[in-house]
């Protein structure tokens, strides 16, 4: 029997409340940057996933505003090499 506050044997605390990015901002989707071809950054050869962004708003311009991981870390890259 275990005491009430007492976690399983094995299992930190942390690994019991951990949630997935969605779970934390459930409705929402991540926003990907375009690049001048108009393609999705993190998935430049898919042009069903450029409209797709497009059309569910889930595309923006505006560098500052990505909240695509992977998006992001190309947005870091280009602008390290530029």
């Amino acid at each position: 029997m275990q005491a009430a506050g007492s976690f399983p044997i094995g299992m930190p605390p942390q690994v019991l409340h951990m949630q997935s990015r969605q779970q934390k901002r459930p409705g929402r989707k991540d926003l990907h940057f375009l690049n001048d071809d108009g393609m999705v950054a993190c998935n430049p050869r898919d042009r069903e996933a450029a409209h797709r962004a497009d059309v569910e708003g889930i595309a923006t311009d505006n560098p500052y505003a990505v909240t695509c991981k992977k998006c992001r870390a190309l947005l870091r890259r280009s602008r390290r090499a530029s």
